[in-house]
């Protein structure tokens, strides 16, 4: 017995290690297609492939089939309006990829990870399971998804902080007299990326003809912060009823301070919480990966037997009902 549980805990090893590198592989060409979009339209393509190592024709040959599939899935309306919800996120992940090539790398994984799995079954000599089936592709098709969203919410953290930085540098401009247009491109200066791409944005739309508040409302529906929505609020005020500019951004810098200030009080107070509701979200996880590791076969009756298939349904729903109220009670303390 103790034989088969450490054979069993070395397949499963090594597939996860197979599993990390494909990872790597994958996340290594989601990134490059970026570059390659970058300067094709600077370079010219050739013919000979000699130079090319075996490694990079592999490379090319994924991205051009990852394009080639990309195409295919344009002609679906569901995949295209997904696509255009991922390229949305995809536009602050620190990205040039957009989301009908993301679904086609996500396809990629999932088909290569169900051939793995049909591959260890046919070593193993064990029996097909639907469940444990579908569960690795859904796995394997949400992966990228995860990766995306932690990015966005990186990026998007950062737009939130650096957000402050241009009003500081903005309210200092008025008061030195400068326009919106001169504060405007002080920002862009001064400022690193996301925030300054954003600038760059507001003086386009601003160059266009649209109003300062217009601009600001625009930047809010891209990245979807309170700050934004507020200075668009107060400068749709100001354009309205009229007033000094340097009143306005006064008080909206005032009032970002105090935001933090706020912010950083109830994340100092809710640490400990928020640690508790990381940790029983893993918990689960990690019991089912050493119950697996340690008897293997645990699980099968769910795995195989239609009520085992009902009870998986019924625990996965009331997992889903516990996040969402979790969630909602947490961000009660929001600011």
């Amino acid at each position: 017995m103790d034989k088969l549980v450490v054979k069993t805990l070395i397949r499963q090893l090594t597939l996860s290690g197979i599993f990390v590198i494909l990872v790597f592989l994958f996340a290594k060409i989601f990134f490059s297609v970026q570059s390659e979009r970058r300067i094709s339209s600077f370079s010219m393509e050739t013919k000979n492939n000699e130079d090319l190592s075996f490694i990079d024709m592999i490379t090319h040959f994924i991205k051009k089939f990852i394009k080639k599939l990309a195409r295919l899935l344009s002609k679906s309306v569901f995949l295209t309006r997904y696509g255009d919800a991922l390229s949305k996120k995809l536009l602050y992940a620190n990205t040039n990829i957009d989301g009908l090539h993301l679904i086609a790398i996500k396809l990629l994984v999932t088909v290569l990870m169900q051939c793995i799995y049909l591959f260890t079954l046919i070593l193993d000599t064990n029996t097909f399971s639907m469940g444990s089936f579908l569960l690795l592709s859904v796995l394997s098709f949400m992966l990228l998804d995860i990766l995306v969203i932690i990015l966005y919410k990186q990026e998007k953290k950062l737009i939130e902080e650096q957000l402050l930085q241009a009003i500081v540098i903005m309210n200092s401009a008025f008061k030195s007299g400068k326009n919106i247009t001169e504060a405007i491109m002080i920002v862009k200066k001064e400022l690193p990326s996301p925030i300054k791409d954003e600038f760059e944005i507001i003086y386009k739309d601003i160059s266009y003809g649209l109003s300062l508040d217009d601009a600001f409302s625009r930047l809010y529906n891209r990245i979807k912060l309170e700050e934004a929505k507020y200075i668009t609020a107060s400068l749709s005020l100001l354009s309205k009823t009229g007033g000094n500019i340097v009143t306005v951004f006064n008080m909206i810098e005032k009032n970002f301070y105090n935001r933090l200030k706020i912010r950083n009080e109830l994340g100092a107070l809710t640490a400990s919480s928020k640690f508790l509701y990381r940790l029983l979200i893993v918990m689960p996880f990690v019991f089912i990966f050493v119950i697996v590791a340690l008897s293997p076969d645990y699980f099968s009756p769910l795995l195989e037997e239609s009520a085992g298939h009902l009870i998986i349904f019924i625990m996965v729903l009331l997992y889903s009902l516990y996040l969402v109220v979790i969630k909602k009670i947490m961000k009660v303390n929001e600011v």
